[in-house]
Parts: structure tokens; C-alpha cells; sequence
């Protein structure tokens, strides 16, 4: 892992709250001007919302390709987390990492298209222990044709089992 992804994990892992109890951390990349991320967003905050408050599952952190501070602002719910706008090279490393990022940023972070693995929104899931990723994309669990009942069920079951 490079030494700017690790500082990046570390970011991420500052960001959401030490008390909180959710194993996984869920980087949702999107924004407020792109059409396909403001159609996924009430269905990411649903699932957000239907976690019991003692049972939370997952943090939310947005990893934002909006213009400015008040788009991103924009495109955020309340409770969720954020990487924020001015942590520029923060939100790059992540988006260079993953590979996700919307077709007009490519060129800015040098992501070739054999490098890019998805455009915006996606919605990454990681073991937050260890950051190993248990989805690529949760954005088909949650809307569209692939949706399923119980995202939040499927999202545990990804989890390792405690020895």
C-alpha cells in the first residue's frame, strides 16, 4: 500500500467517529451536479437511515467530484460523513486508487480508461478493521434492476466471521 493511500485509509478512518460500532466503512463517490448521483442518493440514504441506531452497520463517507464546497454540501445527508473539499489530494489518491472518478476528472488525476474501473456513484465497501474492500459497487444492491431486499443483510454476510 502506497504511503499516500495509507494516509488517505487514515483520513478516512479519522473521519468517521472512533465510538461509532460499524465494521464497515461505505465510500460513496459521487456529487451533486451529475444526474445518475442525484437519482442513487435517496436510495443510498434510505439504506443509511434503516440502520438501527445500536446496530449500525456502516459510516457513510462521501468522496466528493462536485465544483465547490457548496455543492458538495449539497450532495450530502445529514449524519453522513465526508472527506472534505479542500482535502484535494486526499480525495484524489482515493478516487486514483479505486480507480472511480466521473469521465470529466480522468484526465486532471491521469486515470487512463483501462485504470478506470467506474464512473460516479459508486458506492465501495470496506472492512473498516482493515480496509480489504468487500464491494466494489453496493449501488446495484441498493436501486435499479439488481436491487435487492435486504441490502443490509447481504452487506453483513460480506463481513469475516468472528473466531
Amino acid at each position: 500500500m502506497s504511503a499516500s493511500l495509507s494516509s488517505c485509509l487514515t483520513l478516512v478512518k479519522k473521519t468517521v467517529a472512533a465510538s461509532s460500532p460499524a465494521p464497515i466503512i461505505a465510500l460513496y463517490f459521487a456529487s451533486s451536479w451529475c444526474p445518475d448521483c442525484v437519482a442513487s442518493k435517496p436510495y443510498v440514504s434510505a439504506v443509511f437511515k434503516d440502520q438501527a441506531d445500536g446496530e449500525k452497520l456502516f459510516d457513510l463517507v462521501y468522496v466528493s467530484s462536485d465544483n465547490d464546497s457548496d455543492q458538495m454540501k449539497r450532495g450530502m445527508e445529514v449524519g453522513w460523513d465526508a472527506v472534505a473539499f479542500e482535502e484535494v489530494e486526499e480525495r484524489s489518491n482515493l478516487k486514483k486508487y479505486f480507480g472511480v472518478c466521473a469521465h470529466k476528472e480522468m484526465g486532471e488525476l491521469g486515470i487512463t480508461s483501462e485504470q478506470r474501473k467506474g464512473g460516479i456513484p459508486t458506492l465501495i465497501l470496506l472492512e473498516k478493521r482493515t480496509c480489504k474492500v468487500l464491494s466494489a459497487d453496493a449501488i446495484p444492491d441498493v436501486m435499479g434492476d439488481k436491487k435487492i431486499d435486504d441490502p443490509l443483510g447481504l452487506w453483513k454476510s460480506l463481513l469475516p466471521k468472528a473466531s
